[in-house]
């Protein structure tokens, strides 16, 4: 049986892949080795990429919340819990938003909607910074300022501009046809929508979910704006307070940092069989 030899092509771009693999990979890889080292083998002269004298201690400060070496104290599970909290319910509510309003623009047939559709895309433009204080006012006015509903509400101006986005192009990929084979059956638009479309857009959806609950999860900006005190902090800015005048506590942001990554990671890997066939969908048309 002869073997055919790899053509050079393939194995250069194998080796590109794999090289942006290591690329990406190795960050993650440093933040969880340098979790598990202490200070004074993290600024040794020699550092190493496995721990020599590996160590829970930052974790369990992490855990604790208090650092009595330094005196510094970061209750960063209640923080952790907030950041879960918000991002999942702006995610929820933002991809519900999202694919009412995609839908609406891409099955209604009114030529001026595009122009909704188009200023939508312009929000993503437009930078954050510029409406926080109009953000700031309005929650205030509201009574929503250092809440947990109110930095909701902000999420969702950065989220469902991107979601709309996302389910539009997922709704265009889907045959108009099936609709009206329900039409024909005596279906309204509501239960054409709602046996036809939704399974169809499944993996669409868990796909705008995924980008979204990310989005709202690292959002810092409006969350140091916004927020003051530290019962309805997120993790984004807990993580800034390992930063301080004097240097940067490098154990503990890394531990803080290797603890953040896991909701994304659970997440993602929960709806991980919907991930490929929703970046496939444009396969559906034609």
């Amino acid at each position: 049986m002869r073997f055919r030899k790899p053509k050079l092509s393939r194995v250069v771009a194998l080796c590109i892949v794999w090289l942006a693999v290591l690329i990406a990979v190795f960050p993650l890889y440093w933040l969880l080795v340098t979790s598990f080292k202490s200070p004074r083998e993290i600024f040794s002269i020699d550092p190493s990429f496995i721990p020599q004298e590996p160590t829970l201690r930052n974790y369990r400060v992490i855990i604790e919340g208090y650092d009595p070496g330094r005196g510094l104290q970061v209750p960063l599970l209640a923080q952790f819990r907030n950041s879960i909290v918000v991002a999942l319910v702006t995610s929820f509510g933002g991809v519900i938003v999202a694919t009412a309003g995609a839908y609406t623009l891409v099955r209604s047939g009114l030529a001026w909607l595009r122009w909704i559709f188009l200023a939508i895309l312009l929000m993503r433009t437009v930078p954050r910074v510029t409406i926080a204080i109009p953000l700031y006012l309005l929650l205030q006015r509201l009574d929503l300022l250092d809440s947990i509903p109110g930095l909701v509400l902000t999420h969702l101006t950065v989220v469902i501009p991107l979601s709309t986005f996302l389910m539009v192009s997922f709704m265009q990929d889907l045959p108009e046809e099936l609709e009206e084979a329900a039409f024909v059956d005596g279906a309204s638009k509501l239960q054409a929508f709602g046996n036809i479309v939704l399974p169809l857009i499944t993996p669409g959806l868990a796909v705008t979910a995924i980008f979204a609950f990310i989005l709202s999860y690292n959002e810092f900006l409006y969350s140091i704006i916004l927020i003051s005190s530290p019962s309805a902090r997120t993790l984004p800015v807990a993580l800034s307070l390992y930063i301080q005048q004097y240097g940067i506590v490098w154990e503990l942001l890394s531990a803080a940092g290797s603890l953040a990554t896991l909701p994304v990671i659970v997440f993602a890997f929960v709806l991980q069989r919907f991930i490929v066939r929703g970046l496939s969908m444009g396969a559906l048309k034609g």
